[in-house]
């Protein structure tokens, strides 16, 4: 007999803002650790050779990709004829990336990497403008858990699902239960924050676009599925009464994860 063994939802906060020192510590991160990431790609791209293979072929594959093959040019030239100009210009590049680099991580007045550390000073409350918009809506932070985490605690049967669930959120039934088959726990748990993660930056970037909300809720359930025990009824992208799903909902303005589990 089919039995909802568990039921919860809780809303996407609509904007969080970060710890105090979340800027400060990533720009301190960054510029600490400067010096060590120019050796690592004067390591990693050590001369010309390595510079074609590594940086120009990749570059111009990828910006192959964008052309429209049967595309010409007012100058006649095709799509082919294009893309070959391109990747020769990007071989000729060696020179003026590794120049580049030279003056980014200059020292200047004795502070070394001193061009690279003011760019960092200067886009710190940029990159925490972008994350607020972006990924903290789903992950939270140490003070207020987002919808993320919470699932991935509340879905591997972890107690402390409950304690992050903010004013709003509700748990209609059950508690929190451990979906996934022998073994898996650890997998299903990181691997489904990280789904939640990306399908919500992806859902909140299409303005909710029913389209783009199924397609992200079923790579969701199918991640799911792939990881879960047979104990339960399969998960899936639709709200039923008789089925397992973890599933962001749209309604009006709002967006909330919603979670149910049922047994067969």
């Amino acid at each position: 007999m089919l039995e909802i063994k568990a039921k919860a939802f809780m809303p996407v906060n609509a904007g969080m803002d970060p710890d105090e020192w979340a800027s400060g510590k990533w720009a301190d991160g960054m510029k600490n650790t400067a010096l060590i990431n120019y050796a690592r790609l004067l390591a990693s791209v050590p001369d010309w050779d390595t510079f074609q293979k590594k940086v120009a072929q990749i570059s111009n594959q990828e910006w192959k990709g964008l052309l429209n093959p049967a595309f010409r040019s007012k100058h006649e030239r095709g799509s082919s004829d294009i893309s070959n100009m391109h990747l020769k210009k990007l071989q000729e590049s060696y020179e003026n990336w590794l120049s580049k680099l030279a003056y980014n991580y200059e020292t200047v007045d004795g502070v070394e990497a001193a061009r690279y550390k003011g760019k960092i000073d200067n886009t710190s409350e940029l990159w925490v403008k972008g994350v607020i918009r972006s990924t903290l809506r789903f992950t939270g932070t140490k003070k207020a858990r987002g919808v993320a985490p919470w699932a991935g605690y509340f879905l591997t049967d972890d107690k402390r699902a409950v304690g992050m669930m903010p004013p709003g959120a509700q748990v209609i039934q059950g508690g929190p239960v451990n979906v996934a088959d022998t073994g898996l726990r650890t997998a299903l748990k990181s691997g489904l924050v990280q789904k939640l993660v990306q399908a919500g930056v992806i859902i909140d970037g299409s303005n909710y676009d029913p389209a783009t909300v199924l397609e992200q809720n079923t790579f969701i359930n199918r991640f799911i599925k792939g990881n879960q025990s047979p104990t339960y009824v399969d998960f899936q992208p639709t709200v039923a009464p008789d089925k397992s799903y973890c599933l962001y909902i749209v309604d009006g303005a709002d967006l909330r994860l919603e979670i149910q589990v049922v047994t067969p």
